[in-house]
């Protein structure tokens, strides 16, 4: 008795089915993922140009002026995504104001403008930083309705989240450099903390040491510590008297002084008092508005700005030195005569933002967002 041959017809059939949802998948994954990086190209430089226009609003302390600002560049083909059913704009909700930590990278949400020191402009549905939020942009895909096709049920568009964020980069006033956030040797009336320190003695020694303060950080000693205190310092360029003083007649022009980060491999210092700097920053600051207060009373708003500080360890104020941080020096009085010779202020360490009435000008950049993976 023969045995029956099974028929195999139809097997080919059902493999080439199968080839061909395969590879209906495999189309529709590449189609996708092109698509939402296309998506996503296009939509990164808008944000990134947004984020730099909002932050370059921080300085006045308006949150809607920031708000604005980063809207501006909506319409037509320049900050508009067509969606599914609506076109998706950036608006005031797509901003978050943020404190950046330049040492640790750190972001924080705080709670306006006038507190902060950038921004993050996003459209998304989640903000990881628990601030407003817009729609994230839809992109059309091909993959999820193919599912339709058997039975299922899926949209046939994905949301694309995209973020950036930018910070201030201020470009310091005054070409001053402190050991240290307040300098042992300032003579400081009083603060503690951050500050505000006042009557601080900045550049109070001779050109061959810093060392002869005549007080501690606080104000409550005649110690002759003779390590380093404060200087000058000319950032980038040749430390040398010259450079120093077109540095201060240039100080609200932000002609003369470059943006500067933290933790800069080298800024070169000068050591302390060189009496026609000291008689350029008289001459420029009395002009500011009130001039200046004098000795024994507040200074005025327009007469601070910013000033490195470099380690307090640092042993010469003729070398380069790094940026451990930023201090907010506002002057009451130049003291040009006599030894010591000195400016006189109040003195707030930590500082990056001195808001609109500062005569500092700004710089904006973008920084990473790695909570967002940005």
């Amino acid at each position: 008795m023969k045995s029956p041959i099974s028929s195999e017809r139809g097997s080919v059939l059902v493999f080439v089915t199968f080839m061909i949802v395969l590879l209906m998948i495999m189309v529709g994954m590449g189609l996708d993922t092109g698509q939402l990086s296309y998506v996503r190209s296009q939509a990164q430089p808008a944000v990134d140009a947004a984020a730099l226009a909002a932050a370059s609003a921080i300085p006045s302390g308006n949150d809607n002026t920031v708000q604005t600002r980063a809207a501006a560049l909506n319409g037509t083909g320049i900050n508009d995504y067509q969606g599914s059913t609506n076109t998706q704009l950036i608006t005031k909700n797509s901003v978050t104001f943020i404190h950046y930590d330049s040492a640790t990278g750190a972001i924080t949400k705080v709670a306006n403008a006038a507190a902060a020191n950038g921004v993050r402009v996003a459209m998304e549905s989640s903000n990881p930083y628990g601030g407003p939020t817009t729609n994230a942009i839809t992109s059309p895909v091909f993959l999820t309705p193919l599912f339709n096709l058997f039975g299922g049920s899926a949209t046939g568009t994905k949301p694309v989240a995209v973020s950036a964020t930018a910070i201030i980069q201020a470009i310091p006033g005054m070409p001053i450099a402190i050991a240290g956030c307040p300098p042992v040797n300032a003579a400081c009336a009083s603060g503690s903390g951050n500050g505000p320190y006042t009557q601080c003695k900045l550049l109070q020694t001779d050109s061959s040491n810093n060392g002869n303060g005549n007080g501690n950080g606080n104000g409550n000693g005649n110690g002759s510590d003779t390590s380093q205190d404060s200087g000058w310092t000319t950032y980038s360029f040749g430390a040398n008297a010259p450079t120093i003083k077109a540095m201060v007649g240039n100080n609200s022009s932000c002609d003369s002084i470059p943006p500067v980060n933290v933790d800069l491999g080298c800024i070169n210092l000068n050591n302390g008092q060189i009496t026609t700097v000291l008689g350029e920053f008289d001459s420029v600051y009395s002009k500011n508005g009130n001039g200046l207060s004098g000795a024994n009373s507040a200074p005025f708003a327009e007469d601070c700005g910013l000033i490195p500080v470099v380690d307090a360890s640092i042993s010469n104020f003729n070398q380069c030195a790094a940026v451990k941080s930023w201090a907010k020096f506002c002057i009451r009085d130049v003291v040009k005569g006599g030894n010591p010779k000195y400016l006189i202020g109040d003195l707030t360490c930590n500082v990056s933002n001195l808001g609109a009435a500062a005569t500092n000008c700004y710089s904006p950049r973008l920084v990473r967002d790695t909570k967002s993976g940005m």
